[in-house]
């Protein structure tokens, strides 16, 4: 809310008067009613004669969420560090106790908080540790399956990165004792006195609200184990064991007892939580009962839930189970397909099911893979032609066009489930732009996007130019194929997609284009790649290569008298989601058509396996190549022609010869070399994937030549070099840039003041092209 210096403010009830992590603009003290301090670990009831906001000024923003409790009054100060206190103090001598006893009351209600979680973690993480032990022991000592919980096999008992000092703790719980009357009188001979204890508590209080966020976090990972709805948990896994032990005929009553003891201990940490933390747990409420009534039950279904490990309703099993009835004869009934072809497909896919080994590379399975390769993207175009022009689309069509989903009997029925009800973040996230295949193909098919190069490097206008060329299309054809969106569609099908399908599924001989359970190691939600998944890997590259989707393009605008200048623009690439399970990437396009200015396009599977930084590590090493060689055209390895590829070039073919390697570092590139296939490309993204994940945080992996061409064409973010600047070897590699970088923002500055003395206006891309200089 907009709050008036030195004046009675009024706050509705649920009125935020403060919000976390806004700058310091004024503190206040409270006349009338009750505020609430909350963060992410703490929550503190503060009434009238408390001051709000003054614990905060050390960290220069607000660190709690100040909220009126009920009708607020309340006086405010234009207070932004402590030094302007003073002017608090004067205005009313009786301040300078208020705010001390203030304080310290505010400390005594965090340690509180403090005390509650930590003892809870620690009595929880003990509940959970005696229990396992018990159900792993009960399992075993009665012959009946036991399930490895991972979140509780790496769980650890909580170790704090702070020493809060315990003395100091009780000091100032016994200061909250003390009345008002006497913090005046105490304070009151001069503001020494408070301000020392404004420091104190303040640097106390932080520490005990990052304690609190931190215990907060633990304790949610401890509940975790103990009851949630996509992993296997104590509740579920114990409730798992009594139903068995009731099948068998034996008495499960013991093991009851203890998902009692669970049922407890899950509304105890819910009771602190909303004590002493100002938030609800997401507690599954509604599925505990449901598999607490199962456990009580004799319902005939209750083992299908025991094996389902009790993720979803009955009627929801039943839902997936109908809808994906002969998954493949409806996709092919919905494609159209001819007859013949659909039913020797049928008996392809049957042939597969059938394999003794799906992963055997002799002559008759590659020809069967081939069969089904055909057969496969014939109906994907078919379905997917259809499915643009229906206003409601079966769920099966939907899975076989996100997923290449097929047939119900080449997954388990857990895999079926979690596929079914697999949510996806519909709204966009983050700076890159994340396309399924499926969405993909639509802005296509609506010309949003323009379709891809195919593999020979052509786009859709050159491809129809060389057929025209050749004589195979005329002029006509070339005119309305240029206007046709279905082939444009189709040929976006049948060259990108085809080809990367392949590559970044990674099992380039043993390749099918479905989806199968036998490759599936993990469930799909851990490995879905989400939108939001993808853009948080990138922010954190960025955070290290600030620079890589920046690129240099001319800039035009007569209406500001600008005639031709160079600016420095953002440019993020289109990732598109490939429906299969994969481990590798492709950077497809460093540009789309022939500006500059233009997006690229990055390829991964929608389902990963590995690591989804190290795949993107190795797709920004080899834009950064890609971007410069497009750029500086037939002068990429021209090295009087200053850039990324020349030098780094110039340093592979001549490495032999260069006195700043030592014998054992040029027999080291040698190496490197080798392992790149003599293709600069490949070596100069094995020194990228070294410069961002380890040179980065101050690990020396490359040598002194390599450092300096990455260091000058891929430096790190400010933040960084600063951290490394210390390092005589990391000083060296930069200060070719820093000379660079100056001397650039010495031009700009120029360039832009004989701008103006001409009468033209710096125009925004102009200030960001400077400001984007001037930061880097």
């Amino acid at each position: 809310m907009k709050v008036n210096n030195y004046a009675v403010n009024q706050a509705d009830k649920g009125t935020i008067i403060y919000d976390a992590g806004e700058q310091i603009k004024s503190v206040s003290i409270i006349i009338k009613g009750r505020v609430q301090a909350v963060n992410n670990g703490s929550k503190v009831l503060l009434g009238s004669g408390n001051f709000i906001g003054v614990a905060d000024l050390f960290s220069g923003q607000y660190i709690n969420n100040y909220t009126a409790y009920d009708e607020v009054l309340f006086y405010c100060f234009p207070v932004q560090t402590t030094d302007e206190l003073a002017e608090v103090f004067t205005s009313n001598k009786d301040y300078k106790g208020l705010m001390a006893a203030s304080l310290t009351r505010y400390v005594s209600e965090l340690e509180k908080a403090y005390h509650a979680l930590k003892t809870t973690a620690e009595q929880l993480y003990h509940f959970i540790d005696k229990n396992n032990r018990i159900y792993t022991d009960t399992g075993n000592r009665l012959g009946y399956p036991v399930t490895v919980i991972p979140s509780i096999k790496d769980m650890e008992l909580y170790d704090s990165d702070y020493t809060i000092d315990e003395r100091k703790l009780d000091y100032y719980k016994e200061c909250a004792k003390i009345p008002v009357d006497t913090w005046k009188s105490f304070c009151s001979s001069g503001d020494t006195v408070t301000l020392y204890l404004v420091e104190e508590t303040a640097e106390l209080a932080s520490q005990l609200i990052s304690e609190c966020g931190e215990l907060t976090e633990y304790i949610k990972e401890l509940f975790f184990c103990l009851m949630n709805n996509s992993e296997d948990c104590l509740f579920k896994c114990f409730a798992t064991l009594a139903i068995s032990i009731d099948e068998k005929g034996g008495y499960s009553g013991d093991v009851i007892k203890i998902i009692d003891s669970i049922i407890d201990q899950i509304n105890m940490v819910e009771k602190i939580f909303e004590e002493k933390v100002g938030y609800d747990l997401e507690v599954e409420r509604k599925r505990m009962e449901e598999i607490y009534y199962f456990l009580l039950s004799k319902s005939s279904n209750r083992k299908e839930q025991m094996e389902n490990n009790f993720m979803y309703t009955e009627s929801e099993v039943k839902e997936v189970t109908e809808e994906l009835k002969d998954s493949l004869v409806q996709i092919l009934n919905y494609s159209g397909q001819t007859k013949e072809k659909a039913d020797d497909f049928k008996q392809a896919i049957v042939d597969y099911i059938n394999l003794k080994d799906k992963m055997s590379t002799d002559d008759t399975t590659r020809v069967l893979r081939k069969k089904l390769m055909v057969h496969f993207y014939e109906v994907y175009e078919l379905v997917f032609l259809k499915s643009c022009t229906d206003r409601t689309i079966p769920k099966v069509i939907d899975l076989f066009l996100k997923y290449a989903y097929m047939d119900e009997r080449m997954l388990s029925g857990e895999q079926l489930r979690e596929l079914y009800y697999l949510e996806e973040e519909e709204e966009d996230f983050g700076s890159c732009p994340v396309y399924n295949i499926k969405s993909w193909l639509t802005c296509i098919l609506k010309g949003e996007k323009e379709p891809s190069k195919n593999e020979f490097d052509q786009d859709y206008v050159d491809m129809l130019r060389e057929k025209k060329k050749r004589g195979e299309i005329t002029i006509e054809e070339e005119k309305q194929a240029l206007e046709n969106p279905v082939q444009k569609v189709l040929y976006e099908m049948r060259n990108m997609f085809r080809y990367n399908h392949r590559l970044v599924n990674g099992q380039i001989s043993t390749f099918v284009p479905f989806l199968f359970g036998d490759n599936v190691v993990k469930g799909f939600k851990t490995l879905l790649a989400t939108k939001r998944k993808v853009n948080e890997v990138v922010n954190e590259l960025l955070e290290i290569d600030y620079s890589i989707f920046h690129r240099e393009i001319l800039y035009v605008n007569p209406e500001k008298k600008i005639v031709k200048e160079y600016i420095m623009k953002q440019v993020f690439p289109d990732i598109i989601l490939f429906p299969t399970v994969g481990c590798n990437g492709v950077m497809w396009q460093e540009i789309t058509g022939k500006r500059k200015s233009n997006e690229g396009r990055f390829m991964l599977p929608i389902f990963i396996e590995g690591s989804l930084k190290d795949i993107l590590v190795k797709i920004f090493g080899k834009f950064r190549w890609e971007l410069c060689r497009s750029i500086q055209g037939t002068a990429w390895n021209n090295i009087k022609e200053k850039s990324l590829t020349s030098e780094y070039a110039d340093y592979i073919q001549f490495y032999r010869k260069n006195r700043d390697l030592s014998e054992e570092m040029k027999e080291k590139l040698k190496a490197q070399i080798q392992k790149g296939r003599n293709n600069y490309r490949e070596v100069f993204v094995i020194d990228y994937e070294a410069w961002v994940k380890s040179e980065a945080n101050g690990g020396l992996r490359l040598n002194r030549v390599a450092r300096g061409i990455l260091a000058t064409y891929c430096p790190f973010a400010r933040s960084i070099r600063e951290r490394i600047k210390g390092q005589p070897l990391f000083a060296d590699a930069m200060d070719r840039f820093n000379r660079n970088n100056l001397k650039k923002v010495k031009e700009l500055d120029l360039r832009y003041r004989a701008l103006e003395k001409e009468g033209v206006e710096i125009t925004e891309e102009l200030k960001e092209t400077y400001v984007f200089y001037k930061e880097l």
